[in-house]
């Protein structure tokens, strides 16, 4: 027997006629995508609007664990002003800088900015997070085995950074506990499977791009043994495990195991918003859609998890090696 998935689009009729039962625990798991993270910044914003978090866990990937650290700290908008003022400045990112041969990405800085100008107040995100556990993916640069940071550290601000180090526009490894990281969607697109693996059997996914889209560049790495062992080589790697990575969460999403329920809340067709480089009316645009498709969701499907209030994690229980030293 199949698990459900349940499609919730501002366009999808199945929220309405999904019967409801019994839900004990939950959790929730954010893709990454860039600044087409806007659209997870208004579903969340949506959610802290209503005081909705009934989830024990959350797991986030790149701008997915950026937008969580907003959400667990109780900050509307917070995500939305990060990505349309810090991430649209060339402080963050530079174009010719990259092409000179420096850091695309100014990560730095970014996190630097979530401490001072748009600060994240993790004092209220720490007593946020007592009953729950939120974690920051990453992929390791050597071994591509994927590692999730707790956000309840202190070193909250290096576990972002090797999230959201995307592979070629951040050219070094982040180092995180004397360890090499990049960007959790290496190996992690959409760490759904990880929840499933600590007990979550109603998980609630927030993607930023639409259910149908599928990768395949196989044929890019009929041409890597022409590189050598060079930076681009490495590249085409890493390109080639994100693709095999997407497409076995893509298999776990669509045919979940008998005994989970997946929601799916998503955009109905492509952002306007890119990785990089995006218009402020394209991020407005994609934002609204998504603080619609929160609204949609709360008013349907998230009926059901209103009762819950998380009080001590099932995760910590179940697993109590992997709660606090992930």
């Amino acid at each position: 027997m199949q698990g459900q998935h349940i499609s919730c689009s501002v366009r999808s009729f199945e929220p309405l006629s999904h019967s409801h039962s019994a839900v004990d625990k939950v959790a929730l798991v954010t893709e990454g995508g860039g600044q087409r993270g806007i659209f997870t910044a208004g579903v969340l914003d949506a959610f802290l609007e209503a005081d909705f978090n009934p989830f024990s866990l959350l797991i986030g990937t790149s701008a997915g664990s950026l937008n969580l650290a907003s959400y667990i700290c109780g900050q509307n908008q917070h995500a939305y002003r990060v990505i349309t003022e810090a991430t649209t400045a060339q402080d963050f990112f530079d174009l010719f800088r990259f092409l000179r041969g420096g850091e695309g990405l100014n990560l730095d800085w970014l996190v630097e900015q979530t401490q001072t100008r748009l600060r994240l107040d993790w004092q209220k995100g720490h007593s946020n997070m007592q009953g729950r556990t939120v974690l920051a993916c990453a992929s390791h640069a050597d071994t591509f085995e994927t590692h999730y940071f707790d956000l309840d550290n202190e070193h909250w601000d290096m576990a972002l950074k090797a999230s959201c180090a995307i592979p070629m526009l951040h050219r070094k490894p982040v180092c995180n506990e004397h360890e090499p990281w990049f960007d959790g969607g290496v190996t992690a697109p959409i760490p759904v499977e990880e929840a499933y693996a600590r007990g979550y059997r109603h998980i609630v996914v927030i993607r930023t791009v639409p259910i149908h889209v599928e990768y395949h560049h196989d044929w890019i790495g009929k041409f890597k043994g022409a590189f050598g062992k060079t930076k681009v080589a490495d590249m085409i790697e890493l390109l080639l495990e994100h693709e095999a990575s997407y497409r076995q969460t893509q298999s776990f999403l669509n045919n979940p195991p008998d005994d989970v329920t997946i929601y799916e809340i998503f955009p109905p067709k492509p952002l306007q918003s890119s990785l990089l480089g995006s218009a402020l009316l394209s991020l407005e645009t994609d934002y609204q859609l998504g603080y619609q498709s929160g609204r949609y969701f709360l008013s349907t499907l998230g009926r059901r998890f209103g009762h819950l209030q998380p009080n001590l994690s099932p995760d910590a229980v179940k697993h109590p090696e992997r709660s606090k030293d992930e």
